[in-house]
Formats: C-alpha cells, sequence, structure tokens
C-alpha cells in the first residue's frame, strides 16, 4: 500500500516498509526537496498522483504513483513554466532512510547490476557488496522467502542509478534516481523522467523475468532469430606470427567445419582485427594487404563461396593516435575528460602493428564523441560501406568509451546539447550505427552497458573472454602460449562465464540475445572436464558460440564435444540457485524444462567448479516435478542410468566437473531415457517418440547430418521383453531388473533415421514364478 502522510510518502508491502519517502530534484546545480506543504495530492484507485510546484512554481512536477498487486510504478514528469532554461541534475524518485526488509537478523542477498566485472549475489553484510546499482537490484530475503526488487523500466535517456544504505546487514536506506546531467529543459517544454518500479513478491527468478517483459515491451525489443554460430579460431593457432597465414588457416578451417561440422548451423566468421590496416583502430576502411594479402574482395567472395557469412571486429567510438590524417579530422569530435583534456581510453595500444614497436612508442586511443555530427557521419559511411562489401556480422567492441556516465569513462561535455549526456547520446548512436548497418546484420556489443542496447542492437556478451586465445606475443601473460588452461576463474575461464549467464539469464530472448558463451574451445591439451564444462555452458547459454579450435586438427573425441551442442537450443538454463549458493561457490544448478510436441522432460546442469568433490542436493520440486512421482534419471556425460529418483536426489560432483542429467517421468511402460548426440538429448535431434500400448512398439525419429552416428537410449520395465533385438544392445539393470537398450544409429545419405523397438510380455513366454530375477 503506497500512502501520502504529512507531506511524505510510505510504502508498505509484506515485511517491506519504506518511510519518510522524499522525492527531490536538482536544478541548476541544487537539490530541491518537494515542498510538502505545497503539494496537491490526488488519491486515486491503487495510487495517487502528486503535483509538486517548484521555484515557485516556475518548475511543475507532476508524479504518478501506480500500485497493482505485487508492485508499485513511479512516473513523472516536468514541466518549465519559467521565462529561462533550466539544468536539471538528478530527480530521486525515491529517497528514504527508513528502510524496514524483514528483521535485522535477517538472511538476505542482493544482486546490483553493474556494468563492469563479474555479476555477483552478495550478502548484505558483505563490505565487498557495491554500494550504488545501475538500473536495478534484486533482493531476497531468504529467511522469509521474499523478494524485493528496485528498479528502473526506462533508462535509455538519462543515467540510472539505486544507492543502497546498510548497516549491520540490514538494508537501512533507498535512492534511486536519474541523472539529466545539465541538459536544459526550455521554457514552455515538458520532459518526462525516467521510470521506477518496486516489486514485491516470493520469486527473485520471476521477478527479474517480469521486469525484462516490462524492458522488452518498453524498448520494443524485435529479437534477433537466427543464433550466430561461426569460426573465430585462435586457440591454437596464431595467425599474425606464423608462418601460414590468416587467409590459409581461414579457409582451411572454413572447410573443415563444412566437411566435419556441416548440417550443425555453423554459419559465421568473425574476422577480428586482421582485416584493419596496422590493426589501428580508425582504420576501419582501410584493408590490412601484410595479414590478408588477396585484397578485401577476394577474401570477402573466398569465405562466402564457402558458405559463410563475413564478419568484422569493430571499435566505433575508438580512434587511434597514430591516424594523424584521422586525428586532425576528427581534432574536435573527441571527447574530452571532466579536467577539460582529450578523454584517453586506452594508454596503450598492443595489437597490429602497434604491438611490433617499442612499448613507449606505442599509440593511445582517444573516445569519439557520440553526438557530433562528424562522428555519426564517419561511423554511418563504414557501416553502410561494410554493408556493400557484404559483412553482416559485427562484435562492436568497446562500447564503454562512448557511454559516458552509464558507463565507466564519464565526459566533460558532447557536441549536441539536445541529447542528455550518457545515455541518450549514446544510444541515438547506436541507432544510427544499426541503421547504416542494416536490418540484417547481426551487431553484437561488449564492453558496456548493455542493458541500454535493448531494442536497439541483436546481441550482447553479458560476460568476459571467456575460451578465447591469444597471439605470440612477448608481453602477454599467455606468452608463450596462445591459451591458459587449468585456471577455471582466470579471466577467460569458465567461473566468470557461469556466474554471469546466471545473473543475466533474463534478458536472453527478451531484450537481445545474450552471448554468455563467447568462443567455444575444447581441444587437447584442455583436460577433459574442462572441455566438458565449456561445452555445457554453450548449450545451456541458448546463444552464439564462435569456435575457437583449430578444426583442421582437432581430435574425433573433442570434435564431437561441439557436435553435442549443435544445432544450439533457444532457451536459456534457469539458474534455479542464483540466490541460494553463497558468493565463494556461486551459482550451480541450471534447469531446463523440455517441452517437445512428443513429450516433456527437464534437464539440469549441476557444476562443480571448486578443486574437491562435492555432493548437491537437488529438491525436484525446485524443477516443478511432482514430490510424489518417480523419475527416469539419465547423466549425459557418463552415459550411465542412474535410477529412479522422487522427491530429491543428491548429485556427487567430481572437483571442477559438470554433470548433465535428464528427468522423466516412469511412465511405467518402454521410454526414451537419453541419448549421446546433444547435451539436450532429445529436444534438437528427435523428432517424435511414442509408445504405442496396444502395439506394445516404442517409435522414435531422429535426425543428424550425414555421417553421423549417435545412440538412444531406452528404458523398460522388468516385465517386459525385446521381441526385434537385432542390432540393439540390451542391459539389464541389476538393481531392479528394468531394462536399458541401446539404439545405435548410423545417418549415412539421409539425416533421419525412425527405429522401432518391439517388446512383448515376459509372462507370456516364461513361467515368471519360476524366473531367478536375483
Amino acid at each position: 500500500m503506497i500512502l501520502w502522510k504529512n507531506g511524505k510518502l510510505e510504502y508498505i508491502k509484506e515485511s517491506v516498509r519504506i518511510a519518510q519517502w522524499r522525492l527531490g530534484l536538482e536544478i541548476d546545480g541544487a537539490i530541491i526537496h518537494v515542498p510538502a506543504g505545497d503539494v496537491v495530492a490526488e488519491m486515486r484507485d491503487r495510487g495517487w498522483t502528486l503535483r509538486c510546484p517548484l521555484r515557485n512554481g516556475q518548475i511543475e512536477w507532476i508524479v504518478v504513483l501506480s500500485e497493482d498487486e505485487s508492485s508499485l510504478t513511479v512516473e513523472s514528469t516536468l514541466a518549465n513554466h519559467g521565462p529561462e532554461p533550466v539544468k536539471l541534475g538528478k530527480a530521486y524518485l525515491l529517497d528514504s532512510e527508513s528502510v524496514v526488509y524483514g528483521q535485522p537478523a535477517d538472511d538476505v542477498v542482493a544482486l546490483p547490476w553493474q556494468v563492469w566485472g563479474r555479476l555477483i549475489v552478495y550478502p548484505l553484510s558483505d563490505d565487498d557488496m557495491p554500494g550504488l546499482a545501475k538500473v536495478k537490484v534484486q533482493f531476497y530475503n531468504r529467511s522469509r522467502k521474499e523478494a524485493l526488487q528496485a528498479a528502473f523500466t526506462t533508462f535509455q535517456r538519462a543515467d540510472t542509478e539505486i544507492l543502497l544504505e546498510r548497516h549491520q546487514g540490514a538494508l537501512t536506506g533507498l535512492k534511486a534516481y536519474c541523472n539529466f546531467s545539465g541538459w536544459e529543459l526550455q521554457p514552455g517544454k515538458k520532459t518526462d523522467t525516467e521510470t521506477f518500479r518496486l516489486a514485491v513478491g516470493s520469486d527473485p527468478l520471476e521477478q527479474l523475468r517480469g521486469w525484462a517483459d516490462i524492458v522488452a515491451r518498453n524498448t520494443a525489443a524485435n529479437v534477433w532469430q537466427d543464433t550466430p554460430i561461426g569460426y573465430l579460431g585462435g586457440a591454437w593457432v596464431d595467425t599474425i606470427n606464423g608462418e601460414q597465414g590468416y587467409e590459409t588457416i581461414t579457409y582451411e578451417n572454413l572447410e573443415a567445419i563444412n566437411n566435419r561440422l556441416g548440417g550443425l548451423g555453423i554459419r559465421y566468421l568473425w574476422t577480428s582485427i586482421r582485416n584493419i590496416e596496422g590493426g589501428l583502430p580508425g582504420n576501419w576502411l582501410k584493408w590490412n594487404h601484410r595479414l590478408i594479402p588477396s585484397g578485401r574482395e577476394p577474401f570477402i567472395q573466398n569465405v562466402q563461396d564457402r558458405g559463410f557469412i563475413p564478419g568484422f571486429w569493430v571499435g566505433p567510438f575508438y580512434l587511434c593516435s597514430m591516424l594523424t590524417d584521422l586525428m586532425e579530422e576528427l581534432s574536435d569530435a573527441i571527447l574530452k575528460q571532466p579536467d577539460g583534456t582529450p578523454l584517453i581510453v586506452c594508454n596503450e595500444w598492443r595489437h597490429g602493428d602497434a604491438g611490433r614497436i617499442p612499448r613507449k612508442d606505442r599509440p593511445c586511443l582517444y573516445a569519439l564523441d557520440p553526438s557530433h555530427p562528424k562522428v555519426l557521419e564517419f561511423i554511418r559511411k563504414v557501416f553502410e560501406t561494410y554493408h556493400e562489401w557484404g559483412v553482416r556480422y559485427y562484435m562492436v567492441d568497446f562500447l564503454e568509451a562512448g557511454a559516458g556516465n552509464i558507463h565507466r569513462f564519464p565526459y566533460k561535455e558532447h557536441y549536441d546539447k539536445s541529447l542528455v549526456a550518457g545515455a541518450e547520446a549514446y544510444t541515438n548512436f547506436l541507432r544510427v550505427m544499426k541503421k547504416a548497418a542494416g536490418k540484417d546484420a547481426y551487431l553484437l556489443s561488449s564492453t558496456g552497458p548493455s542493458l541500454h542496447h535493448a531494442g536497439i542492437l541483436d546481441g550482447v556478451r553479458t560476460g568476459n573472454d571467456f575460451g578465447e586465445g591469444r597471439p605470440l606475443s612477448q608481453e602477454a601473460f599467455f606468452y608463450p602460449a596462445t591459451y591458459v588452461i587449468n585456471n577455471l576463474s582466470f579471466w577467460t575461464g569458465a567461473e566468470y562465464a557461469l556466474g554471469n549467464q546466471a545473473a543475466t539469464f533474463h534478458t536472453h530472448r527478451k531484450l537481445y540475445l545474450n552471448d554468455s558463451g563467447n568462443v567455444l574451445t575444447v581441444d587437447k591439451p584442455l583436460p577433459l572436464s574442462h572441455a566438458r564444462i565449456h561445452a555445457t555452458i554453450h548449450a545451456f547459454s541458448g546463444g552464439p558460440s564462435m569456435l575457437g579450435d583449430d578444426i583442421r586438427q582437432i581430435s574425433d573425441e573433442r570434435l564431437s564435444l561441439l557436435r553435442k551442442t549443435l544445432p544450439r537450443s533457444k532457451d536459456i538454463g534457469i539458474p534455479i540457485d542464483l540466490f541460494d549458493s553463497p558468493r565463494q561457490v556461486g551459482p550451480r544448478l541450471f534447469h531446463r524444462r523440455v517441452d517437445a510436441k512428443w513429450g516433456t522432460y527437464d534437464v539440469v546442469a549441476a557444476y562443480n567448479l571448486a578443486s574437491e568433490p562435492t555432493d548437491i542436493d537437488l529438491d525436484l520440486t525446485r524443477l516443478g516435478l511432482d514430490a510424489d512421482k518417480s523419475y527416469l534419471v539419465w547423466d549425459f556425460w557418463n552415459e550411465h542410468f542412474m535410477g529412479n529418483a522422487s522427491g530429491r536426489t543428491t548429485i556427487h560432483a567430481a572437483p571442477e566437473s559438470v554433470t548433465v542429467l535428464r528427468f522423466v517421468e516412469d511412465p511405467s511402460q518402454p521410454v526414451l531415457v537419453g541419448t549421446d548426440m546433444h547435451v539436450f538429448m532429445g529436444e534438437m535431434e528427435i523428432l517424435d517418440s511414442k509408445y504405442d500400448a496396444s502395439e506394445q512398439t516404442l517409435a522414435f525419429t531422429a535426425t543428424r547430418p550425414p555421417k553421423e552416428m549417435g545412440t538412444v537410449f531406452v528404458h523398460a520395465p522388468n516385465d517386459v521383453y525385446v521381441k526385434n533385438f537385432e542390432g540393439l544392445h540390451i542391459a539389464k539393470d541389476a538393481r531392479d531388473n528394468t531394462l536399458i537398450i541401446a539404439a545405435p544409429l548410423k545417418f549415412e545419405k539421409e539425416h533421419v533415421v525412425r527405429r522401432e523397438i518391439k517388446f512383448g510380455k515376459l509372462s507370456e513366454v516364461l513361467d515368471m514364478s519360476k524366473l531367478d530375477l536375483a
């Protein structure tokens, strides 16, 4: 319930109480709190409209508070009735130092959204927890099973921040504001603030999904339907310093993909930096003839002739100091730091030709003004030209450089003052870039604000440089190697990727495609258990992947790990323990409900990234399963029938490993229980599966690319036998005498195989009373 009492707001819902709630507006550098006596408060059905005159009526602030069963939404409009423009700063839609969330001793955790680094669920008592969140923060009171969300549902115009105040592990204060950063509201004009929302409920995961649904509507997000899967390479081959050049290695790998992974949806080639003359940012339209000597047109044609879509890396806000002509042309379009000096966002560019010169002579990178007409025309020309060349995939990187105060490089001022500094200037630039690139081009963003890309860009890298290799540069940590292994917490390792995959699950295919896997690398000498972790993270991401291995040389054993993730499912795994696991462990359990036309089942990935074995207790009701029913459990990576589970099951997780389990309700008749062809064991490779009780026949149809082989596993009760046993591997489970049947499949010229297994009742052929079942 939202109340207006004695000139201040008060919100009470379940165990949440926000009292002494003030509204405040920064005008011309001074914060004015709404004077209670001047406010005209109008009570509406489940809410209030507050008309707040400021500066003797020069500014009118209309605040509308609307309440429903589970949330309170705050919207507002500012009007300038005076003769002069006013500079707007922070608009406080919530300012309270009197917040109660449960009891002081309650176990409360929070996920404050950060734009840089790892996204972590912290106990409120953790001193390392950031006190400031961008856009949103998700709380969960684990003692009371109560969720609280404080979030902006619009944020693409002004910087939106939420400040948290704590005392001895308890939440005591909240401030939520949008910052117009000195933008001027002209006389006779109105402007809306961003919209803020509080939600109270029982499920923090559902609140995150609900927030994403609202933002998707607000941004008119048009989500890219294809899931880009492609080739990058670089994990084991240095295409810069080796004898074989980038062209040779790339063409041979594309051919190897067609020969060894054909039919699995691998369609893109990402050429990173190597196409740019000198590898210097800003040289976007100048070709690198040293690394790709055939030239632009032959290279792109050769890529397309092999059936792939060309893609480039671009740092659209970057300008290299070595490019003197471009520096002169754009000198007045370089952003300034708050102290007035040019904004340098990279002190030493180490890639391309710059990495071949002494460090003291290496160039720096400047940030371009996202609102400057020269910059907009420059980037428009770049992407329109790329489109003419046939480029349809982009990794647009280091977007932080032009994001201003919504990321980590705030600037003093920008060119177009009609746009709010930060969010509005930045998103306006992104729209220009996307339009120039074309509707048929996929734009993946990296190292930027992410949430602000909703409805504009197609994909967002949500994590780290997971799975990437590096050239043999003597100054790199990787040197004298191209890849780092045996450290899951390394900045290209699985721990970072998995944590952010969990924390961002709710935005996937609602706001954009989450790219939480980045590069899929599985080849030796990466330990097999780590390779399986990599493959599982990518499969459960529901998003894009670039292959990092040398497909020409990879063994069939490790190549099969790639196959088991493809074709890629579009759905992301739900981190069911996101708010349960302590910070030191992180989320470990990811769940997918598979609703195929032929049946429903559940798949769980259980990770143990620690160096010691552990037992993970899994409550099946958290999967939406019935505690009173029995489920058949198949272990994918170990190809092992685990038996039946009811209510709960324990996963014995080896050190630095992942376990993938499939749960299907035991129907007391033959049923498909697993496959070895895809991590999701049926969703992507089984077209149909049905048991005909009248005919006592289980029939299924499987699909994989020609020349592949695979196995379907069937469970049958202990009172049947197989009639047409030829070509089947039939085993009796000694624990309960049920049957586990392996049906080997060969996909030769056809990519579809249908198989029928005919059963009979044992009682029809045997005297059951005399049968020794021991």
